[in-house]
């Protein structure tokens, strides 16, 4: 990878390294990002990227926000499924640059840094709560029902519900279907499928149902939701 010059940058840096790695000096501080790896970088920051060797797959967006970043310099591992989905989204819209497309950006890139503040606070959660949050991600398409989720991690609905509410801030099935709303989103950006097979791959089965919920959480419904992206 070739070297970027010290220099110091007027706006936020976030750079995420999908394959290989990256190494950077920040504010002479010397620092190596592997896969899944992310620096996030405030104006103001004296950056320096060093030459590496091999192959190194990584996107950068450089904005402007007035809003304040609580999100640490470095994070290692931050870089999952979710946000890649996400990369992968944002790279589709940059090649369109149509009217929309500054916009859908400008929201697809508040939902990655969404994401990785996510990241952040669930270093601090419960075990229980990691579980059942991974058990979720893993199983959100299929059907799913808080008794069910309970008697996996082997604990009772209340507790189950107790613990999550207390460490996430919403109830277990709230939590469900906000996440399988982000995964309907995807599926919407890409296109690519009837609003039929969006609600059987995302967990909802039936378009009604689905198109409820989807309501509900954005104010408008799917369909809706993809003639905006696609206008």
């Amino acid at each position: 990878m070739e070297p970027i010059l010290p220099s110091v940058i007027p706006y936020h840096d976030l750079t995420m390294v999908l394959e290989g790695c990256l190494e950077y000096r920040i504010n002479n501080r010397r620092i190596t990002l592997r896969e899944n790896d992310l620096i996030l970088l405030p104006p103001g920051t004296k950056r320096e990227r060093l030459r590496t060797e091999g192959k190194t797959t990584y996107v950068s967006y450089n904005f402007h926000t007035d809003e304040p970043l609580d999100i640490p310099l470095h994070l290692k591992d931050a870089v999952g499924k979710e946000i890649r989905m996400m990369i992968y989204a944002c790279n589709a819209i940059d090649r369109d640059r149509g009217a929309y497309a500054k916009d859908s950006f400008a929201d697809l890139t508040s939902a990655i840094l969404n994401s990785i503040r996510a990241h952040v606070a669930r270093s601090g959660y419960s075990e229980l709560t990691e579980r059942i949050l991974s058990y979720i991600h893993e199983n959100y398409k299929h059907p799913l029902s808080l008794r069910k989720i309970s008697a996996t991690m082997n604990y009772s609905v209340a507790y189950c519900d107790q613990v999550f509410k207390r460490d996430i801030g919403v109830s277990i099935v709230h939590y469900l279907i906000d996440y399988r709303i982000t995964k309907v989103k995807d599926f919407l950006i890409e296109n690519l499928m009837s609003l039929r097979e969006i609600a059987e791959q995302t967990g909802f089965g039936a378009c009604n149902y689905l198109s409820r919920q989807f309501r509900q959480r954005t104010g408008v419904s799917p369909l809706r939701y993809r003639k905006q992206l696609n206008n």
